[in-house]
């Protein structure tokens, strides 16, 4: 299988490019506007269900998780693409460090 274009670092409990069966690819900026871009930028990570979207600790619904991910997505786009903090506000509207 292809591996996806993908600057999130592994880090348990979730994987950038171990596309093992039933794990689902959760864009790190989601939403009408944001999802492409992330796809775009390499911040997609792949989760298990139960973390996606399969339960109450899925990233859809703890905010603290989300929060998380979303800081490390930051991190990593800020890193890879050498930009500032300005930048990434341009791009995708708000700042989560």
């Amino acid at each position: 299988m292809k591996e996806e274009f993908c600057i999130m670092p592994d880090h348990p409990p979730y994987w950038r490019n171990h596309r093992e069966f039933g794990l689902h690819r959760h864009e790190v900026f989601f939403g009408t506007a944001n999802r492409k871009k992330s796809i775009e930028d390499g911040l997609v990570i792949l989760l298990t269900p139960e973390l996606h979207n399969m339960s109450n600790h899925g990233i859809h619904f703890d905010k603290h998780f989300d929060l998380y991910v979303k800081r490390q997505g930051e991190r990593a786009w800020l890193s890879y693409y050498g930009k500032t903090v300005k930048d990434f506000i341009e791009r995708y509207g708000k700042n989560y460090l």
